[in-house]
């Protein structure tokens, strides 16, 4: 499996419960696959509950610690940088892995063509990053809920950012350089819970968050 040249990862914040049962369940399929996890400044038995995890996980499954709480998007560009695989699956920590062969299948679509950038589940934002029907102006997207990406790629592409959908901007320029995303169906082999850690913690975007929030229900 390590001849597929992918990294898995997954961020975790304050979540060991979720965290445990995506890796488990990934684990289930791909046991040696390299994963890598990035706790963003966890703190009480967080981090060596995730030393267990990635103990009872097998395979290569490595943890890095950050201090502080760097946002996901943030935590999603240092692990692009600390990586040297060719391909970046990110999983979120709340999804459940339900069947294998989503990887091979990513895999395959991204190495089609040099153009091609990510593969995952396409749905369309506007400029602030709010979801809106498919139209000339919306930017198509996917989500890091389960999202491969070409990691040289992306090296040479805005970062991921603090935002609620942290891989706009850099999607954006990735079509904008004439790169393409790539529409892979994961509904069969991932189940996600939705707003796992946002659900306890919330989004943590700060005020400019919130004002995004604001302008986009005023239409601005």
């Amino acid at each position: 499996m390590s001849s597929l040249s992918v990294t898995a990862i997954i961020i975790n914040f304050q979540t060991p419960d979720f965290t445990r049962r995506a890796v488990m369940s990934f684990r289930s399929f791909y046991p040696s696959l390299p994963l890598l996890v990035i706790d963003n400044g966890s703190t009480g038995d967080t981090p060596g509950l995730l030393r267990q995890i990635a103990a009872d996980a097998g395979g290569p499954t490595d943890i890095l610690f950050n201090s502080t709480n760097v946002h996901h998007g943030p935590a999603m560009d240092q692990a692009l940088r600390h990586i040297t695989t060719d391909f970046a699956l990110f999983l979120d920590s709340d999804c459940e892995v339900l069947a294998g062969g989503f990887v091979e299948h990513m895999v395959a679509s991204l190495h089609e063509t040099d153009h091609h950038y990510a593969a995952g589940k396409i749905i369309f934002m506007n400029d602030r990053g709010f979801d809106v029907p498919r139209s000339a102006t919306a930017h198509p997207y996917i989500r890091p809920i389960c999202m491969m990406v070409k990691r040289n790629h992306y090296l040479g592409l805005p970062p991921f950012q603090k935002h609620g959908a942290p891989c706009l901007d850099n999607m954006v320029a990735a079509t904008d350089a004439g790169f393409t995303l790539v529409d892979v169906p994961i509904e069969e082999h991932i189940r996600h819970q939705g707003r796992g850690t946002a659900g306890r913690f919330g989004y943590r975007l700060g005020w400019k968050g919130r004002m995004n929030h604001l302008l986009n229900r005023l239409g601005l």
